[in-house]
């Protein structure tokens, strides 16, 4: 029997991330069994559960590539010369996440989950804590950068100002998860002006 590459492994499970997706957004997250899934995936159930062992875990594995593929986001921008001013990081991570999750309104509903159910909690919080992070390294190198300051008086300036573009970036998500006709332009080209800088 051939071995099974890695790389099948990889798109395999994307391919199951993918049909969960689908089944999230057009049912919602708590109301979606794993056997609609499976029927979304096409796949057996067998091929499902040889991946992955819950819903739960489908969910961690797409937020755990999410959120990393965010974190290379804010890695390529602090690369970047000049660096561009913290606030244009909201746009960016914002665009990626609707680029790869489709629906704002999947954050929205597992916020939701993550208030009675301590699995998803966990996930949620530990999600909201490496991006909190990558945000904090972000903003700290910038100072330094463009305003000279001390890696120690930038870490505490980040530490005070992450907390904006935490919020910032789930206003975005609520909003165009809840508001009809909201205008992600407008929203996000406000936070670029009035975020610190």
């Amino acid at each position: 029997m051939p071995r099974v590459t890695e790389e099948y492994r990889v798109a395999r499970r994307r391919e199951i991330a993918d049909a969960a997706l689908r089944a999230f957004r057009r049912k919602g997250f708590q109301a979606t069994s794993m056997a609609e899934i499976i029927s979304e995936s096409g796949l057996s159930a067998g091929a499902i559960y040889g991946h992955y062992k819950s819903k739960a875990d489908i969910v961690l594995d797409v937020a755990t590539t999410v959120v990393g593929s965010r974190i290379v986001d804010l890695e390529r921008l602090a690369a970047a010369d000049p660096m561009p001013p913290p606030a244009r990081i909201v746009r960016v991570l914002m665009d990626g996440m609707v680029r790869e999750l489709g629906s704002p309104g999947i954050m929205v509903q597992l916020w939701g989950e993550a208030v009675t159910d301590p699995v998803i909690k966990k996930l949620a919080t530990g999600v909201l804590g490496r991006l909190r992070d990558a945000y904090v390294a972000y903003i700290s190198l910038w100072h330094q950068r463009e305003h000279g300051v001390s890696p120690s008086t930038a870490e505490g300036i980040a530490a005070e100002q992450v907390y904006l573009f935490v919020a910032a970036a789930q206003g975005y998500i609520l909003h165009s998860a809840l508001m009809p006709g909201f205008d992600s332009e407008s929203y996000l080209t406000s936070i670029e002006k009035n975020l610190p800088s």
